[in-house]
Parts: structure tokens; sequence; C-alpha cells
């Protein structure tokens, strides 16, 4: 019985979501996005403890002293950098994602700049593909 209120409860739930808009064009993998229906109750879907995504979903807690830039891929849609951070977790930048204290401004061929603000200072920073991983 236990098992069938649970089971009702849990359809309610996939009832409510709905989706949203469809996936930007911009995006090098598109994903369907959903709207959580809360009514009161905590989103699951939220992690408890944070970091800060922007909305695009890249990870905006990235700083750039940690980063390690592994390639560069290019296509119709642009340019997007391959990089690792200090624990080799992997992340895929385009153009005008955040990083700690600004964002990537442009990515070429052989690198990726970024624009960082500090003290209302804007700096800029550059990664550059090592000439092993260059091809």
């Amino acid at each position: 019985m236990v098992s069938q209120v649970v089971g009702s409860l849990l359809f309610v739930m996939l009832i409510n979501q709905t989706p949203t808009t469809p996936p930007a064009a911009d995006t090098l993998f598109p994903v369907e996005k959903w709207q959580y229906a809360v009514k009161g109750r905590r989103d699951p879907f939220v992690p408890l403890i944070g970091t800060d995504l922007s909305p695009g979903g890249k990870a905006s807690h990235l700083s750039v002293e940690n980063l390690t830039l592994i390639g560069i891929l290019w296509g119709d849609r642009g340019y997007y950098a391959l990089v690792k951070d200090g624990v080799n977790q992997g992340y895929i930048l385009k153009r005008g994602d955040r990083v700690v204290g600004g964002k990537v401004s442009e990515i070429r061929r052989d690198g990726v700049m970024f624009e960082l603000t500090q003290a209302g200072v804007v700096t800029k920073y550059e990664l550059r593909l090592q000439e092993k991983e260059r091809r």
C-alpha cells in the first residue's frame, strides 16, 4: 500500500512538470530544459551546497589560474575551448561564458582570451595551446 502511494505521488510530480522553451541554437549540444512546479516544496534538482551556475548551464566558478587548455573545437557555430581545472574536471567554454571575475572574450585556433575585472580594472588573460597539443 505504501508503494502505491509513493508511486502515485511520483506520477503526480512528473505530470506537473512541463517543458519550457526549446534549446538555444548557439549551444553545442542542445539540452531540453524542464520547469519544476515547486508548490511549496524544495526543488530536488537544485544542489544543497552551492556552485554558482550561469544561465547557460556552464559553471561560473572556474578560476583562470587553475585552467589548462586542452584543445580548441571550431565549426559552423564558432569556436569552443576544451579546458580542465585543477582536479582534472573537463569543461567546454564558448565566447561569453562566465569565469571567476570575468568572462571568455575570444577563442582562436591557438588560444583563449579572458577579460577579468578586479576593482574596476579590466585585465586580459590568455591561455595558449602548447606546441605538443597543436595538430
